[in-house]
Protein backbone atom coordinates (compact mmCIF):
# COMPACT_ATOMS: atom_id res chain seq x y z
CA UNK A 1 0.00 0.00 0.00
CA UNK A 2 0.97 3.18 -0.67
CA UNK A 3 1.45 5.88 2.23
CA UNK A 4 -0.94 8.29 -0.30
CA UNK A 5 -4.28 6.69 -2.36
CA UNK A 6 -6.61 8.52 -4.61
CA UNK A 7 -10.10 7.63 -5.33
CA UNK A 8 -13.54 8.87 -5.86
CA UNK A 9 -16.70 8.25 -5.20
CA UNK A 10 -19.75 9.89 -7.41
CA UNK A 11 -17.06 11.44 -9.30
CA UNK A 12 -15.56 13.51 -5.97
CA UNK A 13 -12.06 13.34 -6.10
CA UNK A 14 -10.68 12.26 -2.10
CA UNK A 15 -7.21 11.85 -1.44
CA UNK A 16 -6.38 9.57 1.36
CA UNK A 17 -2.79 9.88 3.62
CA UNK A 18 -1.76 8.75 7.01
CA UNK A 19 -4.33 11.09 9.65
CA UNK A 20 -5.57 13.15 6.85
CA UNK A 21 -7.66 13.57 3.96
CA UNK A 22 -7.89 15.84 1.08
CA UNK A 23 -10.95 16.20 -0.36
CA UNK A 24 -11.06 18.31 -4.12
CA UNK A 25 -13.81 21.05 -3.41
CA UNK A 26 -15.11 21.20 -6.99
CA UNK A 27 -18.58 21.60 -9.17
CA UNK A 28 -18.63 17.37 -8.53
CA UNK A 29 -18.89 17.61 -4.91
CA UNK A 30 -21.53 20.61 -4.91
CA UNK A 31 -23.64 18.22 -7.57
CA UNK A 32 -23.38 15.10 -4.79
CA UNK A 33 -24.34 17.19 -2.25
CA UNK A 34 -27.32 18.98 -3.89
CA UNK A 35 -28.72 15.23 -4.88
CA UNK A 36 -31.30 14.26 -3.15
CA UNK A 37 -30.98 12.00 -0.13
CA UNK A 38 -27.08 12.58 -0.06
CA UNK A 39 -25.33 14.86 2.06
CA UNK A 40 -22.24 15.37 3.59
CA UNK A 41 -22.89 12.82 6.37
CA UNK A 42 -22.96 9.96 3.85
CA UNK A 43 -19.66 10.88 2.47
CA UNK A 44 -18.35 11.68 6.10
CA UNK A 45 -19.28 8.00 6.49
CA UNK A 46 -17.88 6.85 3.17
CA UNK A 47 -14.42 8.89 4.03
CA UNK A 48 -14.14 7.08 8.01
CA UNK A 49 -14.82 3.80 5.95
CA UNK A 50 -12.31 4.59 3.02
CA UNK A 51 -9.84 5.56 5.17
CA UNK A 52 -10.07 2.89 7.52
CA UNK A 53 -9.35 0.80 4.28
CA UNK A 54 -6.87 2.50 3.36
CA UNK A 55 -4.68 3.07 6.16
CA UNK A 56 -5.48 -0.23 7.81
CA UNK A 57 -6.38 2.31 11.13
CA UNK A 58 -9.30 4.93 11.99
CA UNK A 59 -9.09 8.53 11.30
CA UNK A 60 -9.77 10.18 14.45
CA UNK A 61 -11.72 13.05 13.29
CA UNK A 62 -15.75 12.22 14.31
CA UNK A 63 -18.47 12.21 11.81
CA UNK A 64 -20.34 15.36 12.71
CA UNK A 65 -16.81 17.34 12.66
CA UNK A 66 -16.02 15.99 8.98
CA UNK A 67 -19.44 16.48 7.66
CA UNK A 68 -19.62 19.89 9.19
CA UNK A 69 -15.93 20.93 8.00
CA UNK A 70 -17.22 19.58 4.10
CA UNK A 71 -20.00 22.17 4.49
CA UNK A 72 -18.08 24.74 6.06
CA UNK A 73 -15.50 24.35 3.33
CA UNK A 74 -18.01 23.63 -0.29
CA UNK A 75 -20.72 26.55 0.92
CA UNK A 76 -19.15 29.13 3.33
CA UNK A 77 -21.31 31.81 2.35
CA UNK A 78 -24.41 29.58 3.40
CA UNK A 79 -22.33 28.19 6.52
CA UNK A 80 -21.54 31.48 7.76
CA UNK A 81 -25.12 32.49 7.56
CA UNK A 82 -26.23 29.03 9.52
CA UNK A 83 -23.14 29.38 12.20
CA UNK A 84 -24.52 33.14 12.89
CA UNK A 85 -28.06 31.21 14.21
CA UNK A 86 -25.70 29.54 16.57
CA UNK A 87 -23.33 32.59 17.90
CA UNK A 88 -25.10 33.41 20.87
CA UNK A 89 -24.73 30.12 21.90
CA UNK A 90 -20.93 29.80 21.09
CA UNK A 91 -18.45 30.56 23.20
CA UNK A 92 -16.64 34.15 22.53
CA UNK A 93 -13.30 32.03 21.85
CA UNK A 94 -14.97 30.37 19.38
CA UNK A 95 -17.08 32.62 17.72
CA UNK A 96 -13.82 34.91 16.97
CA UNK A 97 -11.64 31.86 15.95
CA UNK A 98 -14.82 30.79 13.25
CA UNK A 99 -14.65 34.26 12.15
CA UNK A 100 -10.85 34.32 11.37
CA UNK A 101 -11.51 30.59 10.11
CA UNK A 102 -14.15 31.45 7.27
CA UNK A 103 -12.23 34.21 6.06
CA UNK A 104 -10.02 32.28 5.33
CA UNK A 105 -11.73 29.52 3.83
CA UNK A 106 -13.07 32.08 1.75
CA UNK A 107 -9.48 32.41 -0.04
CA UNK A 108 -8.92 28.91 0.32
CA UNK A 109 -11.17 26.32 -0.70
CA UNK A 110 -9.94 24.18 -3.77
CA UNK A 111 -9.25 21.46 -1.41
CA UNK A 112 -10.87 20.33 2.19
CA UNK A 113 -7.79 19.55 4.15
CA UNK A 114 -9.39 17.14 6.89
CA UNK A 115 -6.54 16.47 9.53
CA UNK A 116 -6.10 15.11 12.95
CA UNK A 117 -5.51 17.05 15.41
CA UNK A 118 -1.89 16.49 15.32
CA UNK A 119 -2.05 17.94 11.50
CA UNK A 120 -4.84 20.31 11.77
CA UNK A 121 -4.53 23.17 13.73
CA UNK A 122 -8.08 23.88 12.89
CA UNK A 123 -9.55 20.65 14.25
CA UNK A 124 -10.75 21.88 17.52
CA UNK A 125 -13.08 24.29 15.88
CA UNK A 126 -15.35 21.71 13.93
CA UNK A 127 -14.96 19.25 17.03
CA UNK A 128 -16.44 22.52 19.14
CA UNK A 129 -19.45 23.21 16.34
CA UNK A 130 -20.36 19.31 16.44
CA UNK A 131 -22.54 20.05 19.16
CA UNK A 132 -24.22 22.76 17.40
CA UNK A 133 -24.94 20.18 14.03
CA UNK A 134 -28.74 19.72 14.29
CA UNK A 135 -28.98 23.79 13.53
CA UNK A 136 -26.10 24.02 11.13
CA UNK A 137 -27.69 21.15 9.22
CA UNK A 138 -31.12 22.38 9.81
CA UNK A 139 -30.06 25.65 8.44
CA UNK A 140 -28.29 24.38 4.99
CA UNK A 141 -30.91 21.62 4.58
CA UNK A 142 -30.65 19.47 2.09
CA UNK A 143 -27.42 20.30 1.14
CA UNK A 144 -26.42 18.87 4.59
Amino acid sequence: MTPSEKNLFHEISIHYQPQLVQIVCDQNLKDYLREKGNGSLQLADYILKEYQNCQHTPLKISRDSLAIEILAHTYVDSFSQAVSAAQPLLPLSLRQALKQLIHSIRSHTEIIDCGETEVDSNRWIWDKLAPYKSIIYGALGDRA
